[in-house]
């Protein structure tokens, strides 16, 4: 067995990448906790009102189909604004932009190892 020093721009340029990634992650958990804690909370609002639309609808003696063919009209009309387009659009966008980085990256893997 030989013994082989490490290559230090190598070992350093991983260490930089670890320690970029990890600066990173713990920024993005700190811009965004706050964001999904409010979305947390306001998802139970919503479904606790739901809770009690229903109940409500249900104890007015609202026929079932009356029911559904309202949370089917507000669920269409909460999907075709325009901030959930625009949130669709922008998921599509980073989509496509991780694929084409994914073929990409797997495209010079498989071409350098031939």
């Amino acid at each position: 067995m030989v013994w082989r020093p490490v290559n230090g721009s190598r070992t350093a340029r991983l260490v930089g990448l670890g320690t970029a990634a990890a600066v990173t992650a713990a920024g993005t958990a700190f811009l965004l906790l706050p964001l999904a804690v409010r979305a947390f909370f306001h998802a139970i609002v919503l479904t606790s009102n739901a809770c009690v639309w229903f109940a409500g609808s249900l104890g007015a003696g609202v026929d079932m189909w009356t029911i559904l063919a309202t949370i089917g009209r507000s669920a269409g009309t909460a999907l075709i604004s325009g901030q959930a387009l625009a949130v669709v659009g922008g998921l599509v966008l980073v989509g496509a932009i991780a694929l084409y980085g994914l073929q990409r990256l797997l495209g010079s893997e498989e071409e350098s190892s031939r």
